[in-house]
């Protein structure tokens, strides 16, 4: 199972991009329109250690997947307010790789797009990566971003989001964080997607990929209705 996870894994390439054109970076969870979403809750209550990696399902049941540290390392499941004190809604379910290495999620039926926001542990400036991998394990995009970790569970966590406007085909995403310190502890919400090409809801609101660097901060989480 962790060689599935792993997928044959090339170490997180940020700035090596096989193929930028077809991609949009999306602002918003609201602008993604996402037709389904992994609810970390299905991982167990707060506070439960993980064995790398753990099969998941997505809410509507049209998709599966694994989750883990791309180094087969434990992982956990930790509630805003409760294990995680941060600026994630409070009550939100989350993930955390407890410092140990990059993490993935590996989509057993390919997608068009994916959101979720980032935090990094310590307060203060972070950095944070991700990048996408077709079925074969090539490096499809991948993004920077910059963004900040408080303590206000306010919703003001870091949206992550990238879609591919030519077809479903993206199979695992990879993603980290590095703060002032250098360090690489950090948790992720619900992880919505598409399950089709990502259609961007109105010309000009997306930034179309280019050299694979955005600093997008401070951008106010919307929870996906389902």
């Amino acid at each position: 199972m962790k060689k599935i996870l792993l997928l044959a894994t090339v170490l997180l390439c940020f700035n090596s991009v096989a193929r930028a054109d077809g991609f949009a970076v999306i602002a918003t969870r609201a602008d993604q329109n996402a037709t389904d979403i992994y609810d970390w809750s299905q991982l167990g209550p707060d506070g439960t250690t993980l064995v790398t990696p753990q099969f998941v399902t997505s809410f509507n049941g049209t998709n599966a997947g694994l989750v883990g540290n791309i180094d087969g390392s434990s992982f956990a499941r930790v509630d805003e307010g409760l294990s995680w004190i941060g600026n994630f809604d409070y009550g939100q379910s989350l993930i955390t790789n407890l410092g140990q290495a990059p993490m993935a999620l590996v989509f057993f039926n390919p997608v068009g797009s994916f959101g979720f926001d980032i935090q990094s542990f310590a307060p203060g400036a972070f950095s944070a990566f991700v990048v996408a991998f077709d079925c074969s394990g090539n490096p499809l995009f991948s993004q920077t971003l910059s963004g900040t970790s408080t303590n206000l569970e306010n919703g003001s966590a870091l949206f992550v989001g990238l879609g591919d406007t030519s077809g479903a085909n993206i199979c695992t995403i990879e993603f980290a964080t590095s703060d002032v310190a250098g360090a690489d502890n950090f948790a992720i919400d619900d992880v919505s997607i598409t399950d089709t090409a990502f259609v961007a809801p109105e010309p000009g609101t997306l930034l179309l990929l280019g050299s694979g660097l955005l600093g997008l901060a401070g951008m106010r989480r919307r929870k996906l209705s389902v």
